[in-house]
């Protein structure tokens, strides 16, 4: 049985400033039973951070075809019982989109979630917010010079396949791709290529979609990404800066082998445009 202060000590390992901000993809059973259930689990991950900020997870997944017009800022997360205990505790504010919000608490919370939901957009697969410059996303990435602390990103649980930031460096990859093309008929034509909301599915999507966790192995080579046994199951924990530079570095390194083949062609496609 893992108790709030058996997690906590645990935590210890991945030596996580208190002052940070701490992002968790989580699932309450995937670690086995736990004492006092999601609110021990919040409860160990805040004192983890106790003078910084919580950050969860609460995504619209389901309903996907009218996501957009069914999104209200009650809605309930889908991201499993920890984020949505964590959403409707008091204290907790909620970032305004459709897709891919979070709720967050604490120190740097209201800056987090606060950004003008229509504001620097990005284009992609998800819509042009979720991932904008306006973004939780941007502002977790941007921690160190917005904020002067670390952001972290840990996996309750969970693997590397729920490590959203991944969607954060695709975006970030496909607006480079397109602002080096500098003749605007063809940056759009090469933009139209691309697979956008509401997307139809299936293995053609032309979208650069990496797979985060066959990248984990080199991140923990890296040191960038750690991992520590807790109760049934294990803990992953991620410097956000540090993983999305190394994944970034990666996909503009070695694109073929990073991102899926009809993301290449694509990216093929763009080369003889872009300066």
């Amino acid at each position: 049985m893992l108790t709030k202060e058996i997690m906590k000590e645990a935590l210890k390992a991945f030596g996580i400033e208190q002052d940070s901000i701490l992002l968790v993809h989580s699932s309450l059973k995937a670690l086995g039973y736990i004492d006092g259930g999601a609110e021990s689990v919040i409860a160990a991950l805040e004192d983890t951070v106790s003078a910084g900020t919580l950050v969860m997870p609460t995504f619209s997944q389901t309903n996907w075809d009218t996501v957009f017009e069914d999104w209200h800022m009650d809605r309930p997360s889908d991201t499993g019982r920890i984020t949505e205990v964590f959403r409707t505790q008091k204290g907790s504010l909620r970032s305004d989109n459709p897709t891919h919000s979070v709720a967050a608490r604490s120190k740097h919370a209201a800056d987090l979630v606060g950004g003008d939901p229509k504001g620097g957009e990005r284009y992609g697969i998800f819509g042009e917010y979720c991932f904008s410059h306006e973004s939780p996303w941007q502002r977790m990435y941007d921690s160190r010079t917005r904020y002067g602390v670390k952001a972290y990103v840990m996996f309750w649980g969970v693997g590397m396949r729920y490590h959203t930031f991944k969607h954060f460096s695709e975006y970030r990859f496909v607006e480079e791709v397109l602002s080096r093309i500098s003749d605007e008929t063809e940056r759009e034509r090469i933009k139209g290529e691309l697979d956008h909301y509401p997307y139809p599915g299936g293995p053609d999507m032309v979208w650069p979609f990496y797979s985060s966790t066959r990248f984990f192995d080199e991140l923990e080579r890296q040191g960038i990404a750690k991992r520590i046994s807790l109760g049934e199951g294990e803990v992953i924990c991620c410097d956000v800066f540090d993983c999305v530079n190394a994944t970034e570095k990666a996909i503009w390194e070695r694109t073929q082998e990073m991102i899926v083949p009809p993301a290449y062609e694509w990216y093929q496609r763009a080369l003889p445009y872009m300066k």
